[in-house]
C-alpha cells in the first residue's frame, strides 16, 4: 500500500480538523441564535399581550359587534427579503402578527384578520403553537382578572425563521470565511516544521555512493534517531566493505603462496636432474595442494555459515556428548599427546548440535596447537540462570592483550604463530557460530601462562 506524503497528510488532516472544529462551532452558535430569537420573541408577545389588555377599555358597542383591526395586506412571493424592509403603508411582518381579545365569557371584542378567531374553550393561558391554513403559529393567551378580558397575540412561525436566518448568517459566514487564512497558516507552519526534513532528504539524495561519512545535518530531535540508525547503517556497511576488501587482499596473498609455490616445484620437475629432485619437487606440490584445498574448504564453509538461519536444525543434546564428539573428531595420535581435564555436569542446550561440535573442535584444535606436549587442557561448563557457559583453558604461551579484539576476524593470525600450520580463519568460523546461536565467544589470557576461551550461549530453559 502506497503511503500519502507526510506533508499531505498533515495539511488533509489539519484542515480537516478545523473544518470540523469550525462546523460544530457554527452550529452551536446557530442554535444558540435560535434559542435566544425564541426566547425574545416570546418575551414579545408576552409584553404585547399585557399591554394590550392594560390599554384596551371594552366600551357598549363591542359587546355587539366586535372591532376589526385592519392590516395592510403584503403578498408573500417566498423569496428571502432584508428583515427591515418597510414602506410608507407598513412592515411586510404586519400580516404575520396579530392579538384577538375576548371577553370573560367568551365574546370576541377585537381581532386582526391573520388567524381564524377560535372559540374560548380551545384557548389556554401561556405559550402554545397552532396549525391554520398550512402555516404553524406561535400564540401566547392572557387573562386581564382586573378588566375580564382574554387578549391572545399570535405570530407565524417564519417570521421567526427568517429573522433568525438572517442574524445566524451575520454571526456564521466570518466563522466559516476564518478557514481560509487559517489554511493558509496552517500551510505555512507546515512548511516550516517540514523545511529540516527536505534538508535532510536533499543531504541524503545528494550524497555520492561512496560516501559512508557518518550525516552531521542539525535535526529537530525528533528525527534525531533516524539519523543515528543511519549512522549506524552507514558505520556498518563502512566496516563490511573493509572487512570485505580486506578479506579479498588476504585471500589472494594466501592462494598466491600455494600456487607460487607450485608453479616453482612444478618448473623444478621439468627440469630435475635426479629422480630424487622430482620426488622432493612433488611432495612440495602436495603440501601446497593440501593447503589451498583446506583454505578453499574453509572460505566454502564460511560463506555457507553467512547464508545459514539462525534457528536452523536446532535440537536439545547434553554438553558432554557435544565435547565428547568434539574430542574424538580430533587425531588421535595427537589427542594422546595431553593431559585432559573435564568438568562438565549434566547440563542440556538447544542447538545446531553439527555446529557446535565443529566449534569446540576448533578451539580444542587450537589449544593443542598452541600448547606444549604433555600439558593440560581443561574444559569447564557452567549454568546460570541466564545462559550456559563453556570455558576451554590451555598451558600455552597466550597472546598479547591488546589483540584479543582482533582474534575471530578472517585470515588474522598473531604473527608469532605463522609458523604453525593454519587458514586464519578457524577463529572466523567458530565466532559465525556462536553469533547464529545469539551467544558471545570472549579470549583472555591467563596468568602467569595460559588461555583461556569463553563461550556464552543462551540458556534454552
Amino acid at each position: 500500500m502506497k503511503l500519502w506524503s507526510l506533508r499531505r497528510s498533515l495539511v488533509i488532516g489539519i484542515n480537516l480538523a478545523v473544518i470540523a472544529v469550525l462546523a460544530i462551532t457554527a452550529w452551536t452558535s446557530y442554535r444558540d441564535i435560535l434559542h435566544e430569537l425564541d426566547e425574545v420573541f416570546d418575551a414579545q408577545l408576552a409584553q404585547t399581550a399585557k399591554s394590550l389588555a392594560t390599554f384596551y377599555t371594552p366600551s357598549p358597542e363591542t359587546h355587539s359587534v366586535p372591532k376589526r383591526i385592519p392590516i395592510s395586506n403584503y403578498d408573500d412571493t417566498g423569496e428571502d427579503e432584508p428583515a427591515n424592509e418597510r414602506g410608507p403603508s407598513g412592515h411586510k411582518y404586519e400580516s404575520k402578527i396579530g392579538y384577538h381579545i375576548y371577553s370573560a365569557n367568551g365574546e370576541l371584542l377585537a381581532f386582526t384578520n391573520q388567524l381564524r378567531v377560535l372559540p374560548l374553550k380551545n384557548l389556554e393561558a401561556g405559550y402554545h403553537t397552532l396549525e391554520n391554513d398550512a402555516q404553524t403559529w406561535f400564540i401566547y393567551s392572557y387573562f386581564s382578572e382586573s378588566k375580564g378580558i382574554w387578549v391572545r397575540t399570535f405570530q407565524r412561525q417564519d417570521v421567526r425563521s427568517e429573522l433568525s436566518g438572517y442574524l445566524a448568517s451575520e454571526q456564521l459566514y466570518p466563522l466559516l470565511l476564518m478557514w481560509v487564512p487559517i489554511s493558509l497558516i496552517i500551510l505555512f507552519i507546515i512548511y516550516l516544521v517540514l523545511k529540516p526534513v527536505n534538508r535532510f532528504a536533499l543531504d541524503l539524495r545528494a550524497r555520492a555512493l561512496n560516501n559512508l561519512s557518518p550525516i552531521e545535518s542539525d535535526l529537530p530531535k525528533e528525527l534525531i534517531p533516524i539519523k543515528q540508525a543511519i549512522n549506524k547503517l552507514l558505520h556498518q556497511i563502512k566496516m563490511f566493505s573493509e572487512r570485505e576488501k580486506r578479506f579479498i587482499a588476504d585471500a589472494s596473498h594466501e592462494l598466491r603462496t600455494p600456487l607460487s609455490a607450485i608453479q616453482v616445484h612444478a618448473e623444478n620437475i621439468i627440469h630435475a636432474e635426479s629422480l630424487e629432485d622430482s620426488k622432493q619437487s612433488g611432495k612440495a606440490i602436495f603440501h601446497a595442494v593440501e593447503r589451498m584445498s583446506h583454505l578453499v574448504n574453509q572460505l566454502l564453509r564460511l560463506n555457507r555459515l553467512d547464508s545459514l538461519d539462525n534457528s536452523a536444525d536446532f535440537d536439545e543434546i547434553e554438553i558432554k556428548t557435544l565435547v565428547s564428539l568434539a574430542i574424538d573428531s580430533l587425531p588421535i595420535n595427537q589427542v594422546e599427546d595431553y593431559q585432559w581435564q573435564i568438568g562438565v555436569p549434566t547440563i542440556k542446550i538447544t542447538c545446531n548440535n553439527a555446529l557446535i561440535v565443529s566449534a569446540l573442535t576448533n578451539l580444542l584444535s587450537n589449544a593443542m596447537k598452541f600448547s606444549p606436549a604433555d600439558s593440560t587442557i581443561q574444559i569447564e561448563a557452567v549454568d546460570t540462570s541466564a545462559s550456559i557457559i563453556i570455558k576451554i583453558r590451555d598451558q600455552g604461551s597466550g597472546v598479547p592483550a591488546e589483540i584479543t579484539e582482533q582474534m575471530g576476524e578472517r585470515f588474522y593470525r598473531f604473527r608469532e604463530h605463522t609458523n604453525i600450520a593454519g587458514s586464519g580463519l578457524g577463529l572466523s568460523i567458530t565466532s559465525k557460530i556462536i553469533q547464529l546461536h545469539h551467544g558471545k565467544i570472549s579470549f583472555n589470557n591467563i596468568q602467569p601462562s595460559g588461555f583461556e576461551v569463553q563461550i556464552e550461549l543462551p540458556n534454552s530453559d
